[in-house]
C-alpha cells in the first residue's frame, strides 16, 4: 500500500469517526492521530502532496490511485466543493483537528460561507481546482490581441499537465491511461463553467501535453456554445484530449522538425492509425475517442490523411476536434516559427472554411474565440 492511500484511508477513518463522536472523545483523538502519524509519512516522501478528488478514483500527483476507484468518501469530497487539497509540513495537530472538522461540516450539507471564508489552516489548502491567470507581460507576441477584447487568457494548470505528462507516458509504453485523462477533462470541464476560453500556459511543459489540454478546452467551450450536455460535452473532451496520442509512439523530436523527409512524413501521419487502434483497445467506452483519433485529419474536400479505401464522412467530433487542434497548434510556439494571433489564426479557419474545415465548425469556432 503506498503512502498516499495509507493516508487516504487514515483520514476517512478520522471523517468517519468524528461523525460518530465528539472532537474530545478518545476515539476521535486516536483517528486524528493517526491521520496525521500517515500524514507525516507521505510528506516525508512527497514535501507538497496535492490530491484530487472528481467523482471518481482520487488522483494523486498526477494519477489516479486505482486501488481507491470505489472509495465512498471522493465523491461525498467532491460534491462538498471538495475538489483538492494540498498539504505541506506546517500541518499541526490542531490544525488536522481543524481540517477534519470544516471537511465534516461541508459534507454534513452545511457549507456555509464559500472555502476563502473559512478560517485559514496553516499546512493545507482545500477547496475547488485551483486555477490561477497568468499574468501576461506587454512584450507577448500576442499581448496587443489580448488588450483587444479576445476571450483567450493563460492559465496555469501544473497539476493537470502534469498529469497529461503522465497519459502520453504510459501511451508511450502502449498503455492507455483512461482514469487519469477523464480526471484532466472533468478538472477542464468545471473551468468552463467559470470561464468561456480558458487556456494552459505553456511554460516548460512539452508542446504535446500543452497541446492536448488546450484542444481539450476548446472543443468542449465550442460543445458549450452549441448546448452540449455535460456527459457528452466531457466524452467529445477525451477525445479531444487524446486526439494525438498516436504521436506518443513516435520518435522524440520527429514532431518539432521544420521539414520533413518523405519518410519522416509518412510516419508522422501514421500517428492517426495508430491513435485510433490503441483507443479502440480500451473497449466500447473508447468507440468515439478513436474515432476522433483516426479521422481528425481528413477534411471535407476529401484529402488529408489516412486515405482508406472507402470514403466516409468524417464524425462530426472528429471534425470539430480537427479544427480546433489546428487552431490551436498555429496559437502556440514553436521551435521553427513564433505563434501566430488570434485573427491570422481565426483567418486561416475562415480561408479554409468548407474544404480544410467543417464550414459551421470553422464558424462556431469563430464565435467561441472572438468577442462578440
Amino acid at each position: 500500500m503506498s503512502e498516499a492511500v495509507r493516508f487516504l484511508h487514515a483520514l476517512a477513518h478520522a471523517l468517519a469517526t468524528l461523525s460518530l463522536y465528539s472532537p474530545g472523545h478518545p476515539a476521535t483523538r486516536r483517528a486524528m492521530e493517526q491521520a496525521l502519524e500517515a500524514l507525516q509519512l507521505l510528506l516525508a516522501i512527497d514535501e507538497r502532496p496535492v490530491f484530487l478528488f472528481l467523482g471518481a478514483a482520487p488522483v494523486f500527483s498526477g494519477r489516479a490511485l486505482h486501488e481507491l476507484r470505489d472509495w465512498p468518501w471522493g465523491r461525498r469530497l467532491a460534491d462538498a466543493g471538495v475538489h483538492r487539497i494540498e498539504f505541506d509540513s506546517l500541518l499541526t495537530p490542531d490544525g488536522i483537528a481543524e481540517l477534519l472538522h470544516q471537511l465534516t461540516t461541508r459534507m454534513s450539507g452545511s457549507r456555509g460561507d464559500a472555502v476563502v471564508d473559512v478560517p485559514t489552516i496553516p499546512g493545507v489548502q482545500y477547496g475547488g481546482v485551483a486555477v490561477f491567470e497568468e499574468t501576461v507581460e506587454s512584450g507577448d507576441a500576442d499581448a496587443s490581441a489580448l488588450a483587444q477584447g479576445s476571450r483567450e487568457f493563460r492559465l496555469n494548470l501544473d497539476d493537470e499537465l502534469e498529469a497529461m505528462r503522465f497519459v502520453l507516458a504510459e501511451a508511450r509504453r502502449g498503455v492507455l491511461a483512461r482514469a487519469e485523462a477523464g480526471a484532466i477533462v472533468r478538472i477542464l470541464d468545471m473551468l468552463l463553467d467559470e470561464h468561456q476560453f480558458p487556456q494552459a500556459a505553456h511554460g516548460s511543459a512539452p508542446y504535446s501535453v500543452v497541446h492536448a489540454i488546450n484542444t481539450a478546452l476548446l472543443t468542449m467551450a465550442a460543445a458549450t456554445a452549441t448546448g452540449l450536455d455535460r456527459a457528452d460535452r466531457q466524452s467529445l473532451g477525451v477525445a479531444a484530449l487524446l486526439h494525438d496520442i498516436g504521436m506518443a509512439q513516435l520518435p522524440l523530436g520527429l514532431a518539432d522538425k521544420e521539414s520533413l523527409e518523405l519518410a519522416e512524413r509518412v510516419l508522422i501521419e501514421s500517428h492517426a492509425e495508430r491513435g485510433g487502434r490503441m483507443l479502440l483497445e480500451g473497449g466500447a467506452a473508447m468507440a468515439l475517442p478513436a474515432a476522433v483519433a483516426y479521422e481528425h485529419h481528413l477534411r471535407p474536400d476529401g484529402t488529408g490523411y489516412p486515405v482508406g479505401r472507402l470514403r466516409t464522412t468524417p464524425h462530426w467530433a472528429s471534425r470539430m476536434v480537427g479544427a480546433a487542434s489546428a487552431f490551436i497548434a498555429l496559437r502556440s510556439p514553436r521551435p521553427f516559427r513564433s505563434p501566430w494571433s488570434t485573427e491570422r489564426a481565426l483567418s486561416l479557419l475562415e480561408e479554409g472554411s468548407g474544404t480544410v474545415f467543417d464550414a459551421d465548425i470553422a464558424h462556431l469556432l469563430t464565435v467561441v474565440v472572438r468577442p462578440t
